[in-house]
């Protein structure tokens, strides 16, 4: 007893301290552990706070259009696209020779009436006295698009030109299809949060957020009717060019006229000859006064000279 009670005393201060240490240790854990809970607290508030844009239908939850989509219920509208026939865009470019460029203008266009498609634009010029040519951009139905050309092939006198191609947009028209779902479930949610704001700056908010989502599933819609119109009606432009040369025919008695065209001439002739005299005499009356006194001078000196030659030869 006495061994156990003097190691006690001996050892007991060094207990006292370690016991000390550990407690402050413990201490110092738990504080911190608390710091770093109330940190993740406060981030936790910042967190939810920056996911709530309205405040006044902050219950609704999320704000954001990935969030909107997300949480759409299935029974939502949906537009699902057949895409079992690929949605193709045809053009067509022909280059016909013909006969006659207004007998063929007529009758393409009533084709086309028939068909049920309509002109969209048609130019004609001339090149020199004899060609005609001219342009024709036509629709037609897409079912009708290979056999409208092979009649306008058929009846042409020469097929200089024909260029087909197609552009295949039903990848396109399904990504729209899928962005126009995703607009119409942002607008859905909107116009949900604009009947809850309670207060002016959300309203004002909600409302710029709506007109912008309605703004884009306009310029959608529009695209996607671009797409649909020129699929269901293909573009055909048709060059005509016509190379017929013009045979004059012979002119019958009424149109030669030449007993007319004679008198005219004769007439014509008597005229010019009147003239010609006139203008003589016009000129030797206006130049009289230069005239006279030349033919005076003229006259003496012949008479001298015939005088002169007289006597020499009497001489």
């Amino acid at each position: 007893m006495g061994c156990w009670y003097t190691m006690l005393k001996l050892h007991g201060g060094k207990l006292i301290v370690l016991t000390i240490v550990i407690f402050g240790l413990f201490l110092s854990a738990c504080s911190s552990n608390e710091h770093q809970s109330d940190m993740s607290e406060e981030a936790g508030e910042m967190m939810v706070s920056d996911d709530v844009g309205y405040a006044g239908v902050a219950s609704r939850g999320a704000t954001t259009e990935k969030e909107m989509v997300n949480e759409a219920p299935a029974s939502d509208e949906s537009y699902n696209v057949d895409t079992s026939e690929r949605m193709v865009i045809y053009h067509a470019n022909l280059s016909l020779e013909v006969n006659d460029y207004h007998q063929s203008e007529a009758d393409i266009q009533k084709r086309v009436n028939e068909l049920g498609g309509f002109v969209i634009e048609s130019s004609i010029y001339r090149a020199g006295e004899q060609q005609i040519h001219g342009n024709l951009v036509v629709k037609v139905p897409q079912k009708e698009f290979h056999a409208f050309i092979n009649e306008m092939e058929s009846n042409s006198v020469k097929v200089h030109e024909r260029f087909v191609s197609g552009n295949d947009v039903t990848e396109e028209y399904v990504d729209l299809d899928s962005r126009i779902r995703s607009k119409r479930v942002v607008e859905k949610r909107l116009l949900a949060f604009m009947e809850e704001a309670t207060n002016t700056e959300d309203l004002l908010k909600i409302s710029a957020d709506l007109a912008k989502v309605q703004e884009e599933i306009e310029q959608i819609l529009g695209r996607m009717d671009y797409l649909e119109k020129n699929v269901e009606f293909s573009t055909v432009t048709i060059h005509l060019q016509e190379n017929k040369v013009s045979v004059p025919s012979i002119q019958g008695s009424e149109e030669l006229n030449t007993w007319e065209k004679s008198k005219s001439l004769f007439m014509a002739s008597i005229n010019n000859t009147i003239a010609l005299f006139s203008g003589v005499v016009v000129l030797l009356i206006g130049l009289s006064p230069v005239f006279i006194p030349i033919v005076i001078i003229v006259l003496v000196v012949v008479y001298k000279l015939r005088k002169k030659r007289k006597n020499t030869e009497t001489l």
